[in-house]
């Protein structure tokens, strides 16, 4: 479709694919790029859409000591990253890799950066006082979650920068294709998670082109936030289009609550056969 139609458009746009099994067939994207990221809260959602997306049953217990630890502790480790030397090492290969260092030069690098003193301060603070356990506590369950992240393909295609995610840019229009793996939902769908997180970030504004954001398979990811994507984007030419297999998927992976909502919030369902509700 895309070779039978690029000539209708008044900028051609480019074709992109990010393919995590095949890197024959993939380009490279980093969705941490420091020019993605304004400021700490930016840091602050991705963080947030990685540790939830790896970490599913998590988003039910927001607020949660355990949980809102490690969200921080890798919020400090992006945004540390995104200020060091102008973002160049800023990608989720280095935040992994980061966050495997030992506690004394960890703590003493992180300090140094001052907009994250709030956020490393209680691991100081338990580190300093002798609590290892409850530091283990907090910070184990962030590198676990990021150790599953650990492979050379993810590295390879996390870390380059073949194009830039403002897809509906009117002088640089992109279509980009990305493919989830049924073996590999979780560790796959974190990833995309963020990618998307960045791509509805750089695609919300005022003047870019009318664009259309499809998602297959949307429960195999978890994207913190959409129902605002949906409700605010209309206004800037932003169509959303969700295909789920079955309502009641939705509240599996994503609560009652949030599922409720974008159930409500869409503006078409078109339903084939369901058993349930």
């Amino acid at each position: 479709q895309y070779l039978l139609n690029k000539h209708r458009y008044p900028v051609r746009p480019e074709f992109y694919v990010i393919n995590f099994d095949d890197l024959n067939r993939s380009h490279r994207c980093n969705p941490l790029s420091a020019s993605t990221m304004v400021d700490i809260t930016d840091a602050a959602e991705s963080s947030r859409t990685i540790m939830l997306g790896l970490n599913q049953e998590w988003i039910k217990k927001g607020g949660d000591f355990f949980v809102e630890s490690p969200i921080n502790f890798v919020t400090a480790l992006i945004w540390f990253l995104c200020k060091y030397k102008n973002g160049l090492y800023c990608t989720l290969a280095h935040v992994i890799e980061l966050a495997q260092v030992n506690y004394d030069k960890l703590f003493s690098i992180l300090r140094a950066e001052p907009q994250i003193e709030v956020l490393v301060n209680p691991f100081v603070t338990a580190y300093l006082n002798d609590a290892k356990d409850q530091l283990e506590g907090q910070i184990a369950s962030a590198k676990i979650s990021l150790s599953k992240l650990s492979s050379p393909q993810l590295y390879y295609v996390l870390s380059g920068n073949d194009f830039t995610l403002d897809i509906n840019n009117p002088e640089q229009p992109k279509i980009v294709c990305m493919g989830n793996n049924p073996q590999k939902t979780q560790t796959y769908g974190a990833v995309l998670s963020l990618y998307i997180t960045a791509i509805t970030r750089m695609m919300n504004k005022k003047h870019c082109n009318k664009s259309s954001l499809i998602f297959d398979e949307f429960p195999t990811i978890y994207f913190n936030g959409m129902d605002n994507l949906i409700a605010t984007a209309r206004s800037n030419k932003v169509a959303t289009t969700l295909a789920v297999q079955d309502a009641s998927q939705l509240k599996l992976h994503y609560g009652k609550d949030q599922a409720e909502v974008i159930m409500n919030i869409v503006g078409n369902i078109i339903s084939g056969q369901v058993s349930g509700d």
